[in-house]
């Protein structure tokens, strides 16, 4: 007798182009993706009041640096180097490690916070330790391997340094909650070096790397070199070192010198994010680079303003500065590249079209205008508009702004995820695929 049914379907899944266990980290941060709008709604208030090192607050940035934009990462990095460096490379079982060890860390992370338990926060920190030192020894055995070194390798590696020392730092600080043998990390010294290492070392850079990697492959722009991120990238790090030295020194004036390298670096990346965005060939609307249009908004707007403060032109306390950039990198900068990006990543986009739409991997490509949904449209207005609206109420100090901000971000968030499971999973149950006549068609970078 024919097998048919749920046997069939998880079969199937299971033989899905660029199903690996790599999709775990994805698909487990867009189910978290909604609690952490809703912990950004609730600590919106105290945000724009300046109470940025509540129990509150830090378990909220936790859930967005952790459980949402280092998990993504995590997961597209171990498809996304092997491409990079020209290896042909799979994510194993020892993926599957890491994610479990990360998971269970990002949790008790999460709660130990929440529940005012510093003793879990640090026991947390030190296995999400573990999981990026299993993570960074799956990626760096690829680099003896390599065919090609394209310059955003080297941002991607340089990000991933910044990666083990922001989380050995933040051990490094929640232990120091417990036993108490260095007071100095109680200070701005060990938030103010964390903080600039894991928002603008790891996720700043990561972002910027990538984009030179993806953006000439999905816009089809090929006139800007990717060895043009290597000044930016040379931007990016003088910023944080100047940034750490200004927390240890606590010395302002090289705050603004970090703050103008960052605003330099920023600036001219908006001003290649629009050549790329400019020249797309795409004929037909392209929900990916709708997104792409408002980081290069969010862009221009952030290094002007850094630029204004470095130059003490904008009348604005250093530190309520650094919130309010905080916020713009983690609900509006990482939030938006996520988003946008995982409509266009293996294995999400043959995914949807071949278990929601019933397409042969052979169609997918063809694909006029690529995977633009009307609740995409809904979800990336509230997340844009959220995203931008919330870092400007806290940079104002305006606590009924930064709600009104929240509320626009934590819906966005609970429609892309509810979108995404519709389209991703959901269909998986109902839909079985037709067969590829020839899935060898398929890129698995794209």
């Amino acid at each position: 007798m024919m097998d048919t049914g749920p046997h069939l379907r998880l079969r199937a899944l299971a033989g899905l182009p660029g199903m690996t266990p790599a999709a775990l980290f994805p698909a487990a941060a867009c189910a978290l993706l909604p609690a952490a709008g809703l912990m950004v709604l609730w600590v919106s208030a105290a945000l724009a009041a300046g109470e940025w090192r509540s129990y509150s607050v830090l378990a909220a940035n936790h859930l967005l640096t952790l459980g949402w934009g280092t998990l993504v990462a995590m997961g597209a990095l171990h498809q996304m180097l092997p491409a990079v460096l020209g290896v042909s490379s799979k994510p194993g079982a020892a993926a599957v490690v890491q994610f479990g060890l990360t998971a269970a860390g990002v949790l008790a992370v999460v709660l130990g916070l929440l529940a005012g338990r510093p003793g879990w926060a640090a026991a947390g920190g030190l296995v999400v330790l573990l999981s990026v030192i299993v993570f960074l020894a799956a990626l760096l055995r690829l680099v003896p391997r390599r065919r090609r070194w394209p310059p955003p390798a080297t941002g991607v590696l340089l990000s991933l340094g910044f990666l083990f020392f922001t989380v050995l730092w933040g051990g490094l600080m929640a232990l120091n909650w417990n036993l108490r043998f260095w007071p100095a990390l109680y200070t701005y010294l060990g938030l103010g070096v964390h903080a600039a290492a894991g928002l603008v070392g790891w996720f700043v850079q990561l972002v910027v790397a990538v984009s030179y990697y993806l953006l000439p492959r999905f816009t089809g722009v090929r006139t800007l070199p990717e060895k043009r991120v290597v000044p930016l990238l040379g931007l990016v790090n003088a910023s944080v070192g100047s940034f750490v030295l200004a927390a240890v020194r606590g010395d302002p004036a090289l705050a603004r010198l970090a703050t103008l390298f960052l605003s330099a670096a920023a600036l001219a990346y908006a001003g290649d994010l629009y050549r790329f965005l400019r020249g797309a060939r795409q004929t037909s609307p392209d929900l990916t680079n709708w997104h792409w249009w408002a980081i290069a908004a969010q862009t221009v707007l952030a290094g002007a303003s850094g630029l204004l403060w470095a130059a003490g032109l904008l009348p604005v306390e250093g530190r309520r500065l650094a919130a309010a950039a905080a916020v713009l990198v983690l609900c509006g900068w990482v939030t938006l590249a996520i988003m946008g990006q995982l409509y266009k990543v293996t294995p999400f986009l043959m995914w949807y079209y071949r278990y929601a739409q019933g397409l042969s991997a052979y169609d997918v490509p063809r694909l006029a205008a690529p995977y633009f949904p009307r609740w995409g449209v809904t979800a990336f207005a509230l997340t844009a508009s959220g995203g931008s609206l919330l870092p400007a109420a806290v940079l104002a100090g305006g606590a009924a702004p930064a709600r009104v901000a929240a509320v626009l971000f934590a819906v966005g968030c609970a429609v892309y995820a509810a979108g995404i499971a519709f389209s991703w999973i959901v269909a998986v149950l109902v839909r079985t695929p037709q067969p590829s006549p020839s899935p060898s068609v398929v890129d698995p970078k794209t």
